[in-house]
């Protein structure tokens, strides 16, 4: 069964610009309207770490694969704490490597349509403690 609540009806609130400790949740290959291949990465806001808007998504970061947008590649990957030098087959295995890491966005505003929109203006080293991750002992497996 199921009872409307109007009390419940709270809606998010919006991401302003700031900064804000996310990890990579999700990831699209595409090809831009120019013709160029490109990565599209969604961010979660961390809900483990204290800061406004948690758990709301950062959509529809375009990683563009040209020569003149490939710092974007380069100071997202540092800022996920990817080894420097450390070499990808391919895009896709990039994509893969960054999904789940841990960073911290600068986040702008982009208005489209009349209405605004967070846009990703910059990357930094997350500031953020990393999440408690359960251990689990192999006395602990019932297998």
């Amino acid at each position: 069964m199921f009872k409307v609540d109007h009390e419940q009806a709270k809606g998010f609130e919006p991401i302003k610009p700031g900064e804000y400790e996310v990890t990579v949740v999700n990831y699209e290959l595409k090809k831009a309207a120019s013709g160029n291949n490109q990565v599209v990465m969604d961010y979660e806001i961390r809900s483990d770490f204290e800061q406004p808007c948690q758990g709301q998504k950062i959509l529809f970061d375009n990683f563009t694969v040209t020569e003149k947008a490939m710092w974007r590649f380069h100071a997202a990957s540092k800022a996920a704490g990817m080894p420097n030098g450390k070499q990808y087959k391919s895009y896709k295995e990039w994509a893969e490597a960054m999904l789940n890491q841990p960073l911290r966005l600068v986040v702008g505003e982009r208005e489209h349509n009349g209405k605004k929109y967070p846009q990703v203006n910059g990357f930094k080293l997350s500031e953020a403690p990393l999440p408690d991750v359960p251990t689990v002992d192999d006395s602990e497996v019932p297998f």
